[in-house]
């Protein structure tokens, strides 16, 4: 009997020392969103995205409910599934909706939620029809990195002033260094990355609007959320990073002297021109405006030959009634009885 309690004890002590986090992290998402909070546009294609632990091909649900004095009041649904990397994507078309307000967004698995979070609706602006809220370019999903090597997408593309996605592998490495632009086009990056979650796996943020700037130009989605990088070296410019091929190197670890493990390209397209601003009010102004003085002259000029004065015309008739008085008496027509 003691023995059985002195088993049951240590089975009770093991049990005890087990990690809560191992159990708690199985199921788990968050919503990646720059800046303090999640904000999409009155326009199509906005997106919110994530990471979750959920293994690859799980479907989840992510449910967009207004809040507070929204109007007015919405609730959209849209289903997605987790990729290779462990990211999702929703997309909605907010175009219809309110042009400002607030929203809760929810991500499920089965039934269960797995994380919330707030947001907030503001007007589209020139610039944010047609893209997504994070603003993220993806590669094609035919040409996703190898999770056995240290890889990455081999061609990424971006338009100016987006946020290029661009997912690498670790292999067996617990850390990688990726090396963006040459002295050719005159602009150089490079930043070592650790495995934060030991997955393997990473999603790498190139925000081009930053590159070249002191505000931080690569942020990192992995282990949950999205982590800011510091760059070991990068060169500055004077405006916005150009439009053009730039050579991209990922190197196994932090040495970067060797061959790297891979190679590929980040085309950075040119942002297409913003709108121009609409000179049609100010010439439709100009041109009423001129209507309008025309009219009035015409209506000063040609209101009949009186002149479209009362006045004037009572005083035309009494000058024609003393012309006629006036005749009368010099011909003799009136004459007193």
């Amino acid at each position: 009997m003691t023995r059985f309690r002195v088993a049951l004890l240590a089975c009770l002590l093991c049990a005890a020392t087990v990690p809560a986090g191992v159990i708690a992290a199985e199921e788990s998402a968050t919503i990646v969103h720059e800046g303090d909070t999640l904000t999409l546009h009155q326009s199509t294609g906005q997106t919110i995205s994530g990471e979750t632990t959920l293994p690859e091909g799980t479907t989840l649900s992510i449910r967009m409910r207004s809040t507070g004095d929204t109007s007015p009041a919405f609730l959209r649904v849209s289903e997605t599934t987790v990729t290779e990397y462990g990211t999702f994507e929703a997309h909605f078309d907010m175009s219809e909706g309110p042009k400002t307000g607030t929203f809760e967004v929810t991500v499920s698995h089965d039934g269960d939620s797995l994380t919330e979070t707030e947001g907030k609706i503001v007007p589209c602006d020139s610039n944010c029809t047609d893209v997504t809220v994070t603003e993220h370019d993806t590669p094609d999903e035919g040409m996703q990195p190898s999770p056995d090597r240290v890889d990455m997408v081999p061609v990424v593309e971006v338009t100016q002033t987006r946020t290029a996605r661009i997912p690498v592998t670790f292999g067996d490495k617990e850390k990688v260094t990726i090396t963006i632009g040459s002295e050719e086009v005159n602009y150089k990056y490079i930043a070592t990355l650790r495995d934060r979650d030991d997955d393997g796996r990473a999603v790498v943020l190139f925000d081009t609007e930053n590159a070249g700037t002191n505000r931080t130009t690569v942020t990192v989605l992995d282990d949950g959320g999205e982590y800011p990088v510091d760059a070991r070296e990068e060169w500055q410019i004077p405006s916005l990073i150009d439009p053009g091929i730039y050579d991209m190197e990922l190197y196994a670890g932090t040495n970067t002297s060797s061959n790297p493990a891979t190679i590929g390209s980040l085309a950075i397209l040119e942002a297409p021109p913003a709108n121009p601003a609409p000179t049609e009010t100010k010439v439709t102004e100009t041109t009423t405006q001129q209507t309008t003085n025309t009219a009035a002259s015409m209506r000063k000029s040609t209101g009949g030959v009186f002149g479209g004065d009362s006045a004037g015309l009572a005083a035309i008739i009494g000058g024609c009634v003393l012309g006629v008085v006036g005749i009368g008496a010099l011909l003799g027509l009136f004459r007193s009885a």
